[in-house]
């Protein structure tokens, strides 16, 4: 019976080890999966990519990855290189009519001649009457026949004013009153010819008041190079706006800029509520053909005062 019992003891213990060594097994099977149990209920349902589980985008994703990663690298390395390196400025072809040698003849390019001039209109010919002042501006008016010429810009809260100024003199020759009450068109926009016309693009952008009511030029206007009854005027920046950009701060720039004048007159027409004037984004067509002699006077600079050799004019 003793011997009997031992190795009912012994069988007994190797069953239980046997059990045990099972027991482990199945306790760890069951950990893991009370674990991916765990985590397909943390995992929010019908959200699996089926491209990602099949690995139809795996190819295509990390050729990718190490694409932006070469291109992120060579951009750090080339911007590592040149660290001072600055974009250069891009100008359309016809948009800086002048160089810089030719620009430092414009009597409007010496110091405080302009500010001086403005100032001297602004006290002589405003008046309280006028409106409140609004801005001043030196901008380049484009004539009828396409022509240029400096002109000295003043806005208020009724009325633009236009004055033609000697600044080889510093006197002011004439002025012409338009008031905003008047006005029925502003057109903001690329100046431009008919398809028919000779004339090289400009790539230039203007602003014109219109005050014509839609109708057409009468013939005698549109034929008369001195005819004074234009219904509209049509600005653009002056030359000086585009060689002042390296030395001059925004204040003193933005007295050569279109824009920044168009901007304001825009303003001054939404503040009127009796203004029933329409502001329009498009194309300003410049009714001009042929255009020899404005070509010839405007590439001289015949509208500006310049220093021309030994005369001034």
């Amino acid at each position: 019976m003793g011997d009997i019992n031992e190795d009912d003891l012994e069988f007994r213990g190797g069953t239980l080890q046997l059990s045990t060594d099972h027991s482990g097994h199945d306790n760890g099977d069951n950990s893991r999966n009370a674990g991916s149990e765990n985590l397909s209920r943390v995992r929010p349902p019908n959200t699996t990519n089926p491209s990602v589980l099949s690995g139809a985008n795996s190819l295509s994703s990390s050729s990718t990855s190490v694409t932006d990663a070469r291109t992120g690298n060579a951009e750090q390395n080339e911007a590592r290189a040149n660290p001072t390196e600055e974009p250069p400025t891009v100008y359309p072809r016809y948009d800086v009519p002048f160089n810089k040698e030719n620009i430092q003849d414009f009597f409007t390019f010496r110091k405080g001649v302009v500010e001086a001039a403005i100032q001297e209109c602004i006290t002589i010919l405003l008046f309280p009457e006028d409106g409140e002042y609004l801005g001043s501006w030196l901008l380049t008016e484009i004539t009828l026949w396409d022509n240029e010429k400096e002109r000295i810009v003043l806005l208020t809260s009724r009325l633009v004013m236009t004055i033609k100024y000697d600044f080889i003199a510093m006197k002011q020759l004439d002025f012409k009153k338009t008031y905003l009450d008047d006005l029925d068109t502003i057109v903001i926009g690329e100046l431009v010819y008919p398809p028919s016309s000779l004339v090289p693009e400009r790539n230039l952008r203007g602003v014109r008041l219109m005050w014509n009511k839609g109708e057409p030029l009468p013939m005698k206007t549109v034929w008369n190079p001195f005819s004074q009854d234009v219904p509209f005027i049509t600005f653009a920046s002056h030359p000086i706006f585009w060689h002042k950009a390296i030395d001059a701060t925004l204040e003193e720039r933005a007295t050569y800029d279109m824009e920044t004048f168009a901007v304001k007159l825009q303003r001054a027409i939404e503040a009127m509520q009796s203004s029933s004037c329409c502001i329009q984004h498009a194309e300003i067509v410049i009714q001009s053909y042929v255009g020899v002699t404005s070509l010839l006077h405007n590439k001289t600079g015949m509208g500006f005062f310049k220093c021309r050799g030994k005369f001034s004019f």
